[in-house]
């Protein structure tokens, strides 16, 4: 920052995460606009290598540049627990089937599809897959990938690939293709060995100023017109900027609740709760957090199919921690469950983990012991592993929450992911994680392969036990979104369709925070999605300073 530096931008953008970085870049196309990106964490975060070596963004974790939110994350009568890390990136960057359609026509799959593609630049070098895979996108700036195929993994791939088709379904080369079942060898923001984020969407654009290590402190109102945001400098020397169009809030699913709340916009008993004056009461602001739960655990692999070493060097020759990500249905295992039959039943013989027929779970197959997974197990001393993720695609437990717990705007939000609230998640983890061991323990490639638990044997037998372990073991998927969810009205919602905040203006969300129904999926596409168009969104408001959008 210098001292010379300008108080008013046309656009303030309120965190430099995966939407905020694309609205920002999209935004800055024309060279007039002047745009600031509040950053909280560092504005360059290609100087350091554990954030562009793929594999190692778990070492990352408990350091200055992670949130490392403390995390309510079960809280049930009979079992709660409350659990740090829950890893966010803190650095310019952030933490780089959509069920939209009650808004009307402007959130539909048809009305969203480009949004998905545009931000791709899709790579395959060696000619190894399907031509097709090249829709995904080919114009963008964000370099995307399929994970190495590692020889030393063949004769897991193999023997996972048999067993797999058995028990899944199928096992589609191409899941783009509209049937997202089986095994399929995954494809991520990580080219040449470098991990691909969304600060290049603002790289060498200078009309976009990035003031980094800076908190978010208020925004300012006149009415319910948003004029500006104050701010905190290395958490001390306080600023004020002004915004002479709008300011767009992009601090993620914590942190932007976190603000709207502590600004004045917010469900009426929490701002009482800290004297704060209302600017706009909205009941939902911080409401209906949804995230993955996750099941991880170890097994031992033969000697020599680990791949720490693979996946952990830097360079080019480094790949992503995934390989092969399944996408199983368990219906069978389902079905063997009474109080899973009876709840079927009553509501109409519908599936709720799947009501479309969407895959139940990912089952992520990571062959090494990845503490991003197990921070809460002993690291062995010698020996190859495999972190199998379990993880709940659609949970019926959505009452997580986000409040304040105080006007301190460096102090972090109280967070509940409420995870199992309803019984029936852990009913479906639990047969979910059967289906897993009955791919990695039968047949003939797999018992050559596969070993025993580490540490602990998972208690398969018997339905209580494993309701324990899920309950001890599990933990986020990292998948946080819908704290400030999408509505027609501020009685249902936040934001509404164009991403404006109920009830102000010059104010409009744009991040994970406004997705109102989990995807059945990793969320990072659909955050970018939602960057793009929300810029296009944005730019169409300002036909004087952009073209017309089609």
């Amino acid at each position: 920052m210098t001292t010379d530096m300008p108080t008013a931008y046309d656009f303030i953008i309120v965190g430099g995460g995966t939407a905020g970085n694309v609205v920002a870049g999209r935004l800055a196309e024309n060279p007039i606009v002047s745009i600031l990106i509040i950053e909280a964490g560092i504005g360059n975060p290609t100087d350091v290598t554990d954030i562009t070596t793929p594999s190692r963004a778990f070492s990352l974790r408990g350091g200055k540049h992670d949130w490392g939110y403390k995390t309510a994350m079960i809280a049930r009568p009979d079992y709660e627990r409350v659990e740090k890390p829950n890893t966010r990136g803190k650095a310019l960057g952030g933490s780089t089937c959509l069920n939209l359609l009650y808004l009307g026509s402007d959130w539909t799959w048809e009305t969203t599809k480009e949004y998905f593609d545009k931000p791709a630049n899709y790579h395959d070098d060696e000619g190894l897959y399907d031509p097709e895979l090249k829709k995904v996108g080919r114009n963008g700036p964000l370099d995307i990938s399929h994970s190495a195929l590692v020889p030393e993994l063949k004769p897991f791939r193999d023997a996972l690939l048999v067993r797999g088709s058995a028990r899944a379904r199928s096992c589609p080369k191409n899941i783009y293709s509209g049937t997202q079942y089986g095994l399929v060898q995954c494809m991520n923001t990580i080219y040449k060995g470098v991990r691909s984020t969304s600060g290049c969407f603002v790289k060498g654009k200078p009309n976009i100023t990035i003031l980094a290590s800076t908190n978010s402190k208020k925004i300012n109102f006149e009415g319910t017109q948003a004029t500006g945001v104050t701010v905190l400098v290395n958490g001390e020397k306080e600023l004020t900027f002004s915004a002479n169009k709008e300011i767009i809030v992009s601090q993620g699913v914590f942190e932007t609740p976190k603000l709207l709340m502590l600004s004045g916009i917010g469900p009426e008993r929490e701002l009482a709760a800290h004297n704060i004056t209302p600017v706009v009461v909205s009941e939902h602001v911080g409401q209906n957090l949804l995230d993955h739960s996750i099941m991880p655990y170890v097994r031992r692999l033969k000697d020599g199919l680990g791949l720490d070493s693979h996946l952990l060097r830097p360079g080019p020759a480094s790949s992503g921690l995934l390989e092969l990500v399944g996408f199983p249905r368990v219906d069978a295992y389902l079905e063997e469950s009474k109080e899973y039959m009876d709840y079927k039943k009553a509501n109409g013989g519908i599936d709720s983990f799947g009501p479309a027929g969407q895959p139940h779970f990912e089952i992520d197959f990571v062959p090494m012991f990845s503490d991003a997974f197990q921070w809460h197990i002993p690291t062995p001393p010698t020996g190859d592993y495999i972190t199998v993720i379990v993880d709940l695609l659609r949970p019926l437990s959505r009452n997580g929450f986000v409040k304040l717990n105080s006007t301190d705007p460096l102090e972090q939000p109280f967070i509940n992911l409420n995870f199992f609230s309803n019984d029936l998640d852990l009913i479906a983890m639990r047969e979910g994680c059967r289906m897993v061991d009955d791919i990695l323990t039968t047949g003939e490639g797999m018992r050559d392969i596969i070993g025993q638990d580490y540490p602990w044997e998972m208690p398969r037998w018997s339905d209580e036990a494993m309701k324990k372990a899920i309950l001890e073991r599990s933990q986020t998927g990292f998948h946080p979104c819908g704290t400030c969810r999408l509505s027609k009205s501020i009685e249902q919602g936040v934001v509404d369709a164009k991403l404006r905040v109920h009830g102000t203006r010059g104010l409009r969300v744009v991040d994970a925070s406004v997705i109102p129904v989990i995807p059945d999926c990793r969320i990072q596409n659909s955050v970018y999605m939602i960057g793009e168009k929300g810029a296009d969104i944005i730019t169409a408001a300002y036909p004087d300073f952009y073209s017309v959008q089609s």
